[in-house]
């Protein structure tokens, strides 16, 4: 079985200060989110569950069809996912992604899945091809970039795996899924993602999906 679980229940305080869900903004007359929804369908995924506000559902509920399950955010980015794995059969392969990132493509999803296993999460990633430095008591020391890589989403593993790490870890703030499986000592396998599968953060990045586009 294979699921996905789309987060939508940010802040987006960046984007509009908090006022705007960055994951409804129109565009091309499509909300950001449903991009993403519309390619796991295509994809023939089993189980697709939105993570949303509670307070934000009759938004949402204008673009959602009765297939889609719905689960309600949580404090953190790792509550939310794991409301929404609570409506995940533990044995199945689930992608976690976020709902800001529209461009995800067929080849990504295909790349996660091949090689999800036990005791695995998979992450697409890019190379950095910018020259780094990082300041360390008032000095910046170069990086090598060929050891960099900028993280996207979907993360895959298996959905019960990842909820015994989220609530083993539930003490811990993570930044992704894949931070449950490093601190436990597992693998964390990187695919290839692609430049086009941007996240957006801000206003600005509109432009950049229209350029995209």
């Amino acid at each position: 079985m294979r699921s996905a679980i789309i987060v939508c229940a940010g802040n987006s305080s960046r984007f509009s200060g908090g006022r705007e869900n960055k994951t409804l903004y129109l565009f091309e007359g499509k909300p950001i989110f449903l991009y993403s929804v519309e390619l796991f369908q295509k994809l023939n995924f089993d189980l697709i569950v939105v993570v949303i506000k509670a307070e934000e559902k009759k938004s949402f509920d204008r673009y959602l069809s009765p297939q889609l399950k719905i689960a309600y955010g949580g404090l953190r980015r790792q509550d939310s996912v794991l409301n929404a794995l609570d409506l995940v059969p533990p044995d199945s392969e689930v992608l976690i992604h976020d709902g800001a990132r529209p461009f995800l493509t067929d080849k990504i999803v295909k790349n996660v899945l091949s090689e999800i296993k036990l005791k695995r999460c998979v992450v697409p990633a890019i190379k950095i091809e910018d020259t780094l430095r990082v300041e360390m008591d008032g000095k910046y020391t170069l990086l090598d970039r060929n050891k960099v890589f900028r993280m996207q989403t979907p993360q895959g593993c298996f959905a019960g795996e990842l909820a015994e790490l989220y609530k083993k870890f539930s003490h811990i703030d993570l930044s992704d899924d894949a931070s449950a499986f490093e601190i436990e000592g597992l693998e964390v396998k990187f695919v290839e993602g692609d430049k086009r599968n941007i996240k957006i953060t801000t206003k600005e990045d509109i432009k950049i999906l229209q350029a995209l586009l």
